[in-house]
C-alpha cells in the first residue's frame, strides 16, 4: 500500500515532535515539513524528520495535513489552506482549543476534504524544533474532536496517525473539550503565570536563589511559549474565565479559614485537595 503524504505545517516542539516520531515508519507515511523559521526546515531535514520541504501550498496537496502553529494562528492557515484541500485528503490540528478551530476547519475545508479537530495531550515547557523528541507522545493521550460531518474513515485515518506517534486516542465534543481543558490545563498556567509575576513585581525583592522546590516545580509551566497561551486564553476566553472565577471563589474560602484561624476546616480544605492529587 501507498504510504500516505503527511504534511506537517509548523516544525516547532508538536510538529517537530510529531515527525521525528513518524521517522521510524516510512512504510506507513511520508512526512513534509513547512515553517516560517527556515532553520527549523534545516534542522528537520538535516535530523530525517521530513523527507522533504515544503511550502504552505504545497501542504494542502498532502493526504492529511496538520497544523502545528499557536491557535490564533491556526484559524488563519486554516482559512488560507482549507479550500485548497484536495478531494479525500484530511486537514487537522494539534491545538489545546478546539471549538472555534473546529469551526473555521470546517466552514473553511473544500468540497470533498475534511477537517478533523485534535489535541495531542503533550508538552514541556521548552518551544521549538530544539525541544523536539520523537518520543514525546508516546503513551499520552491525543483526543479528537470529530463533528456529524466528519466520515468515520477520516477519523480512523488521523487516529491511526497520532497511533503511529504512540499516543493512545480518544474523541470528544469539541465543546466539551474547551470546558474540560479550562480547568485542566489553561487555569494551571494562568496561576503559574500570575504567581511568578507576583513575586517579580513586590516591593521588597525576594531572592529567588532561594526558593523552595515547590516554587520551581509549580511554577515550571510558566517558562512555557507566551505566545502559545496568549493565544490559547484569548481563543477560549469564555472558559478560561469561568475557570478563574470558580478558583477564585475556593481561594477566598482558603483565605476564610486562614483569617479565622479555622484549623479544622484547613484540614479539610487541604484534605479533599490531596486526596483528589492523589487519585491522579
Amino acid at each position: 500500500m501507498k504510504p500516505e503524504r503527511v504534511g506537517i505545517l509548523g516544525l516547532g516542539l508538536i510538529g517537530g515532535s510529531l515527525a521525528l516520531a513518524l521517522r521510524g515508519k516510512r512504510k506507513g507515511y511520508e512526512v513534509w515539513g513547512c515553517d516560517r523559521r527556515k532553520e527549523y526546515v534545516r534542522m528537520a531535514l538535516s535530523d530525517g524528520a521530513i523527507a522533504r520541504a515544503c511550502t504552505e501550498t504545497e501542504i494542502a496537496a498532502c493526504d492529511i495535513a496538520v497544523v502545528c502553529v499557536p491557535v490564533l494562528r491556526s484559524v488563519e492557515l486554516l482559512r488560507r489552506i482549507g479550500g485548497k484541500m484536495r478531494p479525500g485528503a484530511v486537514l487537522t490540528d494539534a491545538g489545546s482549543v478546539k471549538a472555534a478551530v473546529v469551526r473555521a476547519g470546517q466552514a473553511e475545508v473544500a468540497d470533498g476534504a475534511e477537517f478533523v479537530g485534535g489535541h495531542p495531550i503533550a508538552g514541556t515547557e521548552n518551544s521549538g524544533y530544539p525541544a523536539a523528541d520523537g518520543a514525546l507522545f508516546k503513551g499520552r493521550t491525543a483526543i479528537l474532536t470529530p463533528t456529524k460531518r466528519n466520515t468515520e474513515e477520516s477519523v480512523r485515518r488521523v487516529e491511526r496517525l497520532w497511533k503511529a506517534a504512540g499516543a493512545r486516542v480518544i474523541r470528544m465534543d469539541p465543546s466539551l473539550h474547551d470546558h474540560v481543558f479550562a480547568y485542566v490545563s489553561h487555569l494551571p498556567h494562568i496561576v503559574a503565570y500570575a504567581l511568578v509575576h507576583s513575586v517579580s513585581t513586590l516591593d521588597s525583592r525576594v531572592p529567588l536563589g532561594y526558593s523552595a522546590g515547590g516554587f520551581r516545580d509549580f511554577t515550571r509551566i510558566a517558562s512555557s511559549n507566551p505566545e502559545m497561551w496568549r493565544d490559547i486564553v484569548l481563543q477560549n476566553g469564555e472558559e478560561v474565565l469561568r475557570a478563574v472565577g470558580h478558583y477564585r471563589k475556593n481561594l477566598a474560602l482558603l483565605t476564610r479559614l486562614i483569617r479565622q484561624k479555622d484549623a479544622a476546616g484547613l484540614i479539610a480544605y487541604f484534605s479533599r485537595a490531596k486526596k483528589t492529587r492523589d487519585g491522579l
